[in-house]
């Protein structure tokens, strides 16, 4: 991170920000942990809207055999649990059941989860960052009325799922965001990532539209050194009866003038609704590039009547 980015982020961002008068002030907190030789991954994580006093979201992990919310093997996705007082996002036991404390700021988390309605599911996890947060700030592409930070890192523990001890050791993604955001708007974006190591990796965001994929944001971190992508291009094959991602393919360039090629494979996926007016397709993706390959994601967002239109006009 660059003394510019330095600037933008503190120790006080793991923390709640001083909220506008919108209603729609949002904050949230989302965790990735996988365990690839499964083809399985799992989400821990909570938005809260402080001036509306409510919380929202949960856990899931899925894996190869389901991609339903109600199939795969464990959903607790929630919207509008009363907000308690007192809340610091520092070291908080959230209404959703999951739990977060900071160790090192910007740095490591220690994680929980426990569902509220039996031991289906149980999670104790830690977060130790491989680089320095990512930051978007309020107005930058893609996220032009909020602040955002991605970072990868290392999840190392373990969860309990249906009874059974799985342990977690890999490479995986943690964003924030703060700022207004309407369960009455939604936009298509790719969000493509892969995490390799301290050393190799990628982050590319893209707005689809019906006949391209640019990349407008992300960063490629190459031998160490990182950078922002200035340009770039997503593909997506996908399967004629679902919908679905089968194969992705990314081309781009960063500010350095380094190239970027990276072939996904996706091996399991989930589809959601994390809000109202967003649609969610993830796949669990290997991704080759670099020469090498590294665990991460494909989130494929719609607007449900966006999703809804290209279905009915490639079945006409």
């Amino acid at each position: 991170m660059g003394a510019a980015e330095d600037a933008l982020i503190g120790p006080e961002d793991d923390n709640f920000h001083p909220p506008s008068d919108d209603p729609w002030e949002t904050e949230t907190c989302w965790y990735a942990f996988c365990v690839p030789e499964r083809n399985m991954m799992g989400y821990l994580y909570t938005w809260i809207r402080p001036n509306l006093g409510i919380a929202g979201g949960g856990a899931m992990v899925w894996d190869h055999t389901a991609y339903l919310p109600w199939e795969v093997p464990f959903f607790d996705y929630n919207h509008s649990i009363p907000l308690p007082d007192g809340l610091d996002l520092r070291d908080a036991v959230l209404p959703t059941g999951m739990r977060v404390k900071a160790i090192d700021p910007l740095t490591s988390y220690e994680l929980g989860y426990r569902y509220r309605r039996g031991d289906i599911f149980e999670a104790e996890l830690r977060f130790d960052a491989l680089t320095p947060p990512h930051v978007f700030t309020r107005g930058e592409p893609p996220f032009t009325i909020a602040s955002h930070i991605d970072q990868p890192g290392r999840v190392t523990g373990s969860f309990r799922l249906h009874g059974e001890e799985i342990d977690v050791d890999c490479c995986a993604m943690r964003d924030r965001s703060w700022g207004p955001r309407s369960d009455l708007r939604g936009f298509r974006i790719g969000y493509s990532f892969a995490t390799a190591s301290g050393q190799s990796a990628f982050l590319c965001y893209s707005l689809p539209s019906e006949d391209s994929d640019p990349i407008n944001a992300g960063y490629y971190l190459r031998d160490g050194v990182r950078a922002d992508i200035t340009s770039g291009r997503r593909r997506v094959e996908r399967d004629s009866e679902h919908g679905y991602a089968t194969a992705f393919e990314i081309e781009a360039t960063d500010e350095l003038g380094r190239e970027l090629r990276a072939v996904g494979t996706p091996v399991s996926r989930i589809i959601f609704n994390p809000y109202p007016k967003m649609l969610t397709w993830v796949s669990t993706t290997a991704w080759d590039f670099d020469g090498g390959t590294g665990w991460g994601e494909d989130q494929d967002c719609w607007r449900p009547d966006q999703w809804s239109r290209n279905r009915r006009s490639l079945r006409q």
